[in-house]
């Protein structure tokens, strides 16, 4: 790991920082946002990553949970994906904070050889560690703070006879148990709650960049989702993210939901190795963006939490 860490310059505290440290006693709890190291050749994950953690290492924040989401891998060489998942799990465990995760559309690359997603399954068989709990589920639930959290995945057959991601079906269609019944049962369960709800995935809404067709199907989304955080469309990447290359923040179309895009952590596609930091403080949820190469905060967006 050392190879990759460059000396900088101890620059002076930001103004991000000043407000942070204002703020710290009232901080409810932290989450560290991350999606789309996505690199298939596994020296170049090494660079970004470990450039990542070396400024989350110096930075000292206390995080109470890491949200990855997705696209931790690319490619379909097995060495090279067994390589990078074992690099991401020895540095992720070293960190001692509780992982969720959702798979996004190359981490199941693999499936086009007709085997199970590398990635997945090492978070899957970690006991700290959350993820969908079957392979063919599209969610899983968490808390944090008052919120509750939904954490919509891409996912396959356990035959591998069929898998989903990019907001459409692989392989036999025909065996694919969900449908629009299912996603909006889930809009519904959402509203049951009654509960502050965030929702997390690889993709946004429609409204978002580069949109899922897949959890269009929930929409319209209950007044009760509080914002949703997402990956997929690196910032920066003019070959894929179309006009909306450097929108970090938009809104689900037709509701006053945010939805904020955090990709991605690496800069071969993306033009910053970047991630994100969401605080949950009282009265407001925080979302400032990292980075990690010039070890610099440089937005922030804050959203008012109103209790009815």
């Amino acid at each position: 790991m050392e190879k990759y860490l460059k000396p900088q310059e101890q620059t002076a505290i930001s103004l991000f920082d000043k407000e942070r440290e204002l703020h710290e006693e009232s901080l409810i709890a932290r989450v560290w946002l991350i999606s789309d190291l996505q690199q298939s050749i596994p020296e170049k994950a090494k660079r970004s990553l470990y450039t990542a953690l070396e400024d989350f290492y110096e930075m000292k924040l206390k995080c109470d949970r890491i949200w990855y989401m997705g696209d931790s891998i690319e490619g379909s060489d097995m060495k090279h994906l067994e390589e990078m998942t074992a690099m991401q799990q020895d540095a992720f465990e070293k960190l001692g904070i509780p992982l969720c995760y959702v798979m996004g559309n190359h981490d199941m690359d693999i499936m086009h050889k007709g085997k199970a997603p590398v990635f997945y399954n090492m978070v899957k068989a970690h006991k700290d560690w959350k993820c969908i709990d079957k392979c063919d589920d599209f969610y899983f639930e968490d808390t944090i703070g008052s919120f509750n959290v939904v954490f919509l995945s891409d996912h396959y057959a356990k035959d591998l006879s069929w898998w989903a991601c990019h907001g459409r079906v692989y392989g036999d269609e025909s065996g694919y148990p969900h449908s629009e019944k299912d996603l909006k049962a889930l809009s519904e369960r959402i509203k049951n709650s009654g509960k502050k709800t965030l929702t997390v995935s690889h993709y946004s809404y429609p409204g978002g960049n580069r949109a899922s067709n897949f959890l269009g199907m929930m929409m319209p989304l209950p007044e009760n989702v509080f914002m949703h955080i997402y990956g997929h469309s690196h910032i920066g990447d003019f070959t894929w993210a179309g006009k909306d290359v450097m929108r970090k923040i938009s809104w689900v179309n037709d509701c006053d939901i945010p939805q904020v895009d955090i990709a991605s952590l690496e800069k071969d596609r993306g033009n910053a190795i970047r991630s994100a930091f969401l605080e949950i403080y009282p009265e407001a949820v925080k979302i400032s963006f990292r980075d990690h190469d010039r070890k610099m905060w440089t937005e922030s967006f804050t959203k008012a939490i109103f209790n009815s």
